[in-house]
């Protein structure tokens, strides 16, 4: 019968005593890459996210790829069914400056995790959303250019409080968040005239990724009583045209004489 020798015994101590060293001593490892592209698709050149799959032969494909390719290694034909967990792990693992870094900004971010970063980050360059504007500014300029160039009224806002505001036919009014966390969502109420009655609506032009609901409550001198509540839309661009849906429609016979509020909630 076989049985564990003394040296065995002493392999097991060793292991624990250099187990228990390294939890002593630095806990935490870094390393140096020196080239981000050794983390890309060799097939489509995106950014690898998890999963990531291999054939036998150790070709890599990202789940996009893989789908494509019905499961078989552009390179040696071979069946790609195998998840490449080392390879998921050190993704987990990785994390890198923003790619903004140039502009300003001072975060580390999971690569994983990279492009929701980009989306919020406050140096990410984006097109203006007004559709007649072509100026391209940072995430955090936006509100200002919207000011200076595409609103005449400005209110802040705050999560649950009504604001009372007075949006006339073709115009628009900017609402900006007062809060201590980052810079704050940018809502945009529109007004327009159709044939069917004066049409509100509103919608959120900001690069967060928080969702909110809001209500529209309209008064008149007549004695009836408007209310509205809808999802918040996050639009990438704002046009001229009154919406499809998720808006107010207010006949005309209201609209002489009346006082408007939103309340926007944030969802939890």
């Amino acid at each position: 019968m076989a049985g564990f020798s003394k040296d065995g015994n002493n392999g097991t101590s060793q292991k624990r005593q250099r187990t228990s060293g390294d939890a002593e001593g630095n806990k935490k490892r870094t390393a140096t890459l020196h080239d981000l592209d050794a983390f890309e698709c060799p097939l489509c050149f995106n950014p690898l996210t998890i999963s990531i799959f291999q054939c036998d032969n150790g070709h890599i494909a990202c789940f996009s790829c893989l789908d494509k390719l019905r499961k078989k290694c552009p390179t040696c034909s071979l069946p790609t069914l195998s998840r490449n967990r080392a390879m998921e792990r050190v993704l987990k693992l990785l994390t890198i400056p923003c790619p903004n870094v140039e502009f300003g900004c001072s975060e580390n971010v999971s690569f994983t995790k990279t492009s929701k970063h980009l989306e919020i980050c406050a140096f990410t360059q984006r097109a203006c959303p007004f559709s007649s504007c072509d100026f391209v500014c940072f995430n955090k300029d936006l509100y200002e250019h919207s000011v200076a160039k595409h609103c005449k009224s400005t209110y802040m806002f705050e999560c649950g409080t009504p604001v009372f505001t007075y949006p006339l036919s073709g115009e628009r009014v900017i609402l900006k968040e007062r809060t201590t966390k980052g810079e704050g969502e940018i809502v945009i109420v529109e007004c327009f005239d159709t044939p069917q009655g004066r049409v509100f609506y509103a919608s959120c032009i900001g690069p967060g990724e928080d969702k909110f609901s809001y209500t529209f409550k309209f008064f008149s001198s007549c004695p009836d009583r408007l209310w509205f509540e809808s999802d918040l839309q996050r639009v990438r661009e704002v046009s001229d045209e009154p919406p499809d849906g998720h808006f107010m429609l207010v006949p005309s016979c209201m609209c002489p004489d009346y006082k408007f509020y939103i309340c926007i909630n944030r969802k939890t």
